[in-house]
């Protein structure tokens, strides 16, 4: 202690021009920049410590002989992740892991990975495929997996850690890495809004099924339009007796034109085809008294037999013995085959 008094007893007396509390100051500044020394120190070393954690090409390899192990670089990458970091309840999440490596497919034996373990969700299935391709010169392996995750529950889902192990084929060494867990937000459910596409399609198909209806409707109503209008206009389909009437007055004009002989021959025809097509009678090579007799089997009355035997004797005569027939003798005729053909209209 002695010592000590005679130290501040000399400080005090060397500078006494710096009182005891200058000294304190002096002192405790110098601590300041201590400690700012030492924090930077620190952060350093906690930098170096955190990027030597990350996931990187290291992993653990063990000798396949010898019975000791070593670490050394891995020759392959390995990545996880997920297609989006939050999704609603009632979607699904596809989580990707993909092995890469420089060289062919078969450079290493892959181990079969097992599913990571999950909180919050389920694996509906999982797929692989390898691929490789060139680039820059050099052959580039991939192996992908991919599981289809779907939600349990709403919150924070946590995927769990891939262990990936393999064996180096040229130099039989083993090892393996993992993936870091990832955790994926978990909304509730939202309701699917059907894309601008789809819509437009709806609608496309809408109107070509309201203008399919309109159409047909409009077919309908013109048949129906048509088969009436076909009933209204429709013309009563005409009598034997009607179409031999017709006939009988188209012949009247040989009359006026003074061609007895025609005319007579034409309403001979037109007798004799009425009488088949009505009384299904044969009236070809048969006289005048073998048509009236083949008549007389159907009962007609006596006044048409009677109109039927003078029309066709008169038309006779002039057919076989020429004999001249004058206009007012065919007029008659004309008027006993209409008078005949009005009396079987129904």
């Amino acid at each position: 202690m002695g010592i000590d008094k005679r130290l501040v007893k000399f400080i005090l007396i060397s500078f006494g021009a710096i009182d005891v509390i200058k000294l304190l100051k002096v002192i405790l500044k110098m601590r300041f920049y201590l400690v700012i020394l030492l924090s930077l120190i620190w952060v350093f070393s906690a930098s170096s410590w955190i990027n030597s954690q990350a996931d990187s090409v290291y992993g653990e390899q063990s000798l396949a002989s010898g019975g000791q192990d070593r670490t050394m670089e891995t020759k392959i990458q390995l990545e996880a992740s997920v297609d989006r970091p939050e999704l609603p309840f009632n979607e699904k999440l596809t989580l990707t892991v993909q092995a890469s490596w420089d060289g062919k497919q078969d450079r290493f034996k892959i181990t079969p990975i097992t599913p990571p373990e999950c909180q919050k969700f389920e694996i509906l299935g999982s797929s692989s495929v390898n691929e490789a391709k060139m680039v820059e010169g050099k052959t580039k392996s991939t192996k992908t997996f991919e599981f289809i995750l779907k939600p349990t529950e709403t919150g924070i889902g946590r995927i769990g850690s891939v262990l990936f192990s393999y064996v180096d084929n040229v130099t039989e060494d083993s090892s393996s890495l993992s993936t870091q867990p990832i955790s994926v937000t978990i909304n509730p459910p939202v309701e699917k809004k059907a894309s601008r596409y789809k819509i437009l399609l709806i609608i496309a198909i809408a109107l070509i099924f309201i203008y399919v209806i309109y159409s047909a409707k409009k077919k309908t109503k013109k048949i129906k339009i048509a088969d009436q209008t076909e009933k209204e206009v429709k013309i009563p389909e005409k009598t034997l007796e009607e179409r031999k009437l017709e006939t009988l007055s188209d012949l009247s004009l040989l009359i006026s034109e003074g061609k007895a002989d025609e005319f007579s021959s034409k309403v001979y025809k037109l007798t004799t085809n009425y009488l088949e097509e009505k009384y299904q009678i044969f009236t070809t090579g048969k006289t005048t008294n073998d048509i009236i007799n083949s008549l007389s089997t159907l009962n007609l009355p006596e006044e048409q037999i009677a109109l039927l035997k003078d029309i066709m004797s008169t038309c006779d005569l002039v057919k076989f013995a020429k004999e001249m027939v004058e206009k007012e003798r065919c007029e008659e005729i004309f008027s006993k085959v209409k008078r005949f053909l009005e009396q079987n209209v129904k």
